[in-house]
Formats: structure tokens, sequence, C-alpha cells
């Protein structure tokens, strides 16, 4: 008797494991997240948020994971709706030290959680994030798990990237016909490109975010490599920017050569853009060299 009992104990744990992420926490915790990327990691970890800043933007500009509808929208991300915060109830407000302007007026709603976004880092600062987000929602299990498998993917993404270490790679993202924003150290992206040990360089000068304003002669002067275009928004359309006589010009058969990536790859995203990234560009690598 004491022998079954046991194994319905256990059968009953193991069945309860399995559905069991979005529920570690001792109560669902109702977040409102002003950052996008901070979002991404909370969906991530199977906490859907009260409610969030913009919350077309996250779904125009992160494809996964998947914001649910009936996520309120809060307003701007510096702008917040104050009365649409209180009705919402949060016992936490996750935001960023950007939004230490306002902290008088966002404490009063519910306690501020302040998440670092930028820094020389980004890769590393995004792992940390999840792991205080889980720590905070009491799914530290989760967040280990979750970057196991992470790590796993970008593994195997830099396994693949073997093969094309011949050129620098150069991160962009198209403006107009004149100009791009390319990234530098301090981008996220640019961290990956490292964790591929794919060849990159940055021969400009770039701010605290990791980018810079370009012309599009600057690239001119850069050894020939792969130009990864970033999709450029608001405007997603690469076309009619690559239409342009320059552009042209700077694929032409002694030069740069492009690769263009899928939409959906936000440069603040966290730990799951990262890795969505990296797959993104060694797939793009390889059809570029069938």
């Amino acid at each position: 008797m004491v022998i079954r009992r046991r194994t319905l104990i256990k059968g009953a744990l193991a069945g309860a494991a399995l559905f069991s992420f979005p529920l570690q926490a001792k109560t669902t915790p109702r977040w409102v997240i002003l950052d996008w990327g901070i979002t991404e990691m909370a969906l991530l970890l199977g906490i859907t948020p009260v409610g969030i800043a913009a919350p077309d933007w996250y779904r125009r500009l992160f494809s996964q994971p998947p914001l649910p509808e009936q996520v309120a929208d809060v307003g701007l991300l510096f702008q917040p709706n104050y009365e649409t915060l209180f009705e919402l109830r949060p016992d936490t407000l996750l935001v960023t030290p950007a939004h230490r302007m306002a902290e008088a007026q966002l404490s009063r709603i519910a306690p501020l959680s302040y998440f670092s976004t930028s820094g020389p880092h980004p890769w590393q600062q995004a792992q940390q994030n999840l792991h205080a987000l889980a720590q905070l929602a009491g799914l530290r299990t989760r967040a280990d798990q979750v970057m196991a498998g992470l790590l796993q993917r970008l593994e195997k993404a830099r396994q693949q990237a073997v093969h094309f270490k011949d050129k620098t790679i150069y991160l962009q993202h198209p403006l107009d016909t004149l100009h791009v924003l390319a990234l530098g150290a301090g981008s996220l992206f640019t961290d990956v490109l490292g964790l591929l040990d794919l060849p990159h360089h940055t021969p400009f000068a770039v701010g605290a975010q990791g980018y810079a304003t370009l012309e599009l002669e600057q690239l001119t002067q850069l050894p020939p490599g792969w130009l990864a275009l970033l999709p450029s928004w608001p405007e997603i359309d690469l076309n009619p920017v690559l239409q342009s006589p320059l552009w042209h010009t700077l694929t032409r058969s002694d030069g740069h050569r492009l690769l263009e990536l899928p939409d959906g790859l936000s440069t603040g995203g966290g730990v799951l853009t990262a890795v969505r990234f990296a797959e993104a560009l060694v797939k793009a690598l390889n059809e570029a060299n069938p």
C-alpha cells in the first residue's frame, strides 16, 4: 500500500512538472512593464504582464514571444497613462533607469523595479535581467531551463557559422537612400557576432547605445564584406532603398554582398532575440552561399 501511494505521488508530481512553468511563482504577478526587451523576457518566463507600453509596437518589432491580446495598453514608453496604470492595480512597475525622471509619479502607483537595458556588454546584461525577473517572480528554475535551451541553440548556430569566417560582417539598419544606422560595440547583435566567432569590425565611433549614423559613402571605404541588413523601422520594405544607384555601387562585383535579415529582430531585444538573430544570420549566410 505504501508503494502504491509513493508511485501515485511521484506520478502526480511528474505530470504537474510538465505544465508548471508559468505557475511556479506563489502567485501570478501583476506586472506593468515599460520596456519591450523586458517584456520579451517576462513572456519567455511564462509571465503575461497586465499592461505594457505601446503593445502594437512590441508586436511590430518583436515576432517572439507573442503578446496576448488581453495585455492592456498603458501609453507611451516614457509617457504612460497614469489613470490606466492606477486602474490596472499592478503590484510592480518594471522600468529602466531612464524612467527615474518620473519616479515620484510612478512610485505612487506601485513599487518600482529597475532593469538596466544598456551597457558595454548587452548579452551579459540581458542574461542578468532574465535572472533578475525570475527572482522577482520566484521562477529561478524556469530561468535556468530557458537559458539552457537558448545556449544549446546558440552553440548550434556557432557550429554552423564556422564556414563563414572569410568576410567581415557589418550590421546595418538602412535609413534612407543615403544613410544607415551602423551597429558596433555596445549593441546586442555585435555581441552575438562575437559569440558566433564571426569576423566583425567597427571602424567608426559609436554612441552609448552601440550605433552610429553613417553616410553610404563611408561604407565604400570599408574592406568588402557582408552588409547584414536589419529591417529599417518604421518602414519595413527595403526595396526602394536598395534600388538606389549608390546601393548598387556598394554591391558591385568587387564590393560588399548583402544579407537581408527577417523582420521581428529588434536591437532592443533580450536573450531570445539575440539567439533568433544568430539563427537568422547563419541561415542567411547559408542561403547566400548555396
